[in-house]
Formats: C-alpha cells, structure tokens, sequence
C-alpha cells in the first residue's frame, strides 16, 4: 500500500475540519476541544534579529509589528499559527516561550466560562474569542475561538530554507506529569497515546502537547519561566538535505553525525538566540496513524468509542 503525504492527507481532510469547526451546540461536550495550536509568545533578547531569522529559516508570514512585539505566522491548510515575538524588558526571562493558545472545535463564550468556573479557574477574557488562565503550576495558558485573529493576507517574500507547517510537539516541564495530564485531560479532551513513564502524549489536531517530569534535581517550566522548546514540522523533509541546512546554519553543530545511520524525523538544536529548537518531520510521531486529525476533530465522546466522522 502506498503511504499517503502529509499534504495529500490534509487536503482530504480539510471538509472534514472544516465540518467540525461549525458552531452546532450538539458538538459542545464537557470538556473542550482543542483542534490547533492557536499561538504563543517568544521573549527574544533582541526582537528583530529574531523575526529575520526566523522568516529566513522558517519561512514565516510577518504580520503586525511595534518597537514591543511582532506577529509571525505559519500553518498550511489545516489550521494558522501565531509566534508572537516578544523584545525582552527587565526582569523577563529571555530567551523563553511562554503563553500558549489552543484553538477549541466549538466556541461560544458563556459555555467555555461555565467549564472554567466549574473548575475553579479564574480566567481573563481576551475579546469576546478567547480566555486566558493558568494551570495548576503556573503556566499561563488559553482557549480561543478558531476566527479568534484573522491571519494577514500572504505577500511576496525570498526563498527560505524551509516553510514551517505546524506545531510538532510542545513540552511543559513538571515535577508530577501524571498530576498535570490529569488536570488537562478533564478541561482539554485531547487524544492520549502513549505514556512512556515520564512524559504522555496528548494529542490536538497535528500537534502534541508533551507534560514531561523533569530530571533529578531540575526546575519546572513554571519555576524556568519557559517552557521546554516548541518543535517545529516543515515541508519537504529530506534528513541529508535537513541535518546540511542545519549544520550550515549553526543550528547542529558542523561535526554533528546525526542522520549518519539513516532517516532521522526530528533533529534538536538551538536558535540563534541558543534556545532549544527542533526541526521535525509530520513522521516524527509514529504513534499515530494518518487518520489522526480526523480523530482529533471528533467530539470526546465519539473519539473514546472508536466512531468517525463520515
């Protein structure tokens, strides 16, 4: 049998999230749910330097910008994401990534309230399209509606090395990841695979969202001030082709033998700011088969007896 692509299998699917994403009260369940990675923020030591680099190596879409923060996006059919790139003031932790977003399938302001005050989470609107509140550790988090920001309209812009199409994986540093899956589980109705005894793999739209237990004797996002690192799945994932651009760029270092021994779907490194990134292929979850977005856009319910949407 023939693999199917990434774009292939996203553009057959596209109706199907397109379909999920209507506002049908039917579809609210008791949790809420989270189809993309709606955004997040990135404290940078210098906020210029960093957008260049990043439109350069990720190919991303600039959009509003001040002398505080720029918006980049990237994204592809399935959904938009975006980086806010903040300049760093006295007393932030820089560089750092903070504030994420998830984009939840049903929106309607009052109902994702009452799931909030059920829980007694104490939460700040941000318009009439998105909350934002904290988990039991600290890390500030949000859920928004998926027209929550239009994405700037796309402009003529230089060849880069690769275009970004989403989130990969995102890991939230804790002392208890069991306690902490928990908590998410009963808000977010993610997609749960595998557990690994020190981290669990929660699954929205292509994206995993990774509560991971720190090493002996190591901090907690909430006590660094940053999560972990946000990887990033690009297009046209070649490893030879990949782990040639990172060495050049300095991302890897030039004496690196990664991908000597064959295919290697993510390649950790640093940014230009030395914080951790990672260059990744949608292949890089092998847990998960292609069917896994449909998954992710049922309601909990039908996802947890094994039914999908025609």
């Amino acid at each position: 049998m023939q693999h199917i692509t990434r774009r292939h299998f996203l553009q057959t699917t596209a109706a199907a999230a397109a379909a999920a994403a209507l506002p049908f009260k039917a579809q609210a369940e008791t949790a809420l749910k989270p189809i993309w990675l709606n955004q997040y923020t990135y404290t940078a030591p210098d906020m210029k330097k960093t957008v260049d680099w990043y439109i350069e190596v990720f190919g991303m879409q600039k959009g509003v910008s001040n002398a505080k923060e720029t918006h980049l996006w990237y994204g592809d059919l399935q959904g938009d994401t975006r980086m806010i790139v903040k300049q760093a003031q006295a007393g932030d932790v820089a560089p750092g990534l903070t504030k994420f977003g998830f984009t939840i399938n049903y929106w309607d302001k009052n109902h994702v309230q009452e799931e909030l005050k059920k829980r007694n989470i104490t939460a700040q609107s941000d318009t009439d399209k998105g909350f934002w509140f904290k988990d039991p550790e600290g890390n500030e988090i949000g859920v928004f509606a998926h027209d929550y920001m239009k994405r700037p309209s796309a402009a003529a812009s230089k060849p880069t090395v690769w275009k970004a199409l989403s989130g990969n994986h995102i890991v939230v540093l804790t002392s208890d990841y069991k306690k902490l899956t928990a908590w998410y589980n009963d808000l977010l109705a993610f997609n749960q695979t595998t557990d690994s005894g020190r981290d669990v793999c929660l699954w929205f739209g292509d994206t995993v969202w990774l509560p991971t237990n720190i090493r002996e004797g190591g901090k907690t996002s909430a006590q660094l001030g940053t999560l972990d690192h946000c990887a990033l799945t690009v297009a046209d994932y070649d490893t030879p082709k990949v782990v040639a651009e990172l060495k050049r760029l300095k991302i890897i270092p030039a004496d690196s033998k990664v991908g000597e021994n064959g295919p290697d779907y993510g390649i950790y490194g640093v940014d230009l700011n030395n914080f951790k990134t990672q260059v990744c292929s949608w292949m890089e979850a092998p847990t998960q088969d292609d069917n896994r977005l449909q998954r992710s856009l049922l309601p909990p319910s039908q996802q947890q007896r094994g039914q999908r949407r025609p």
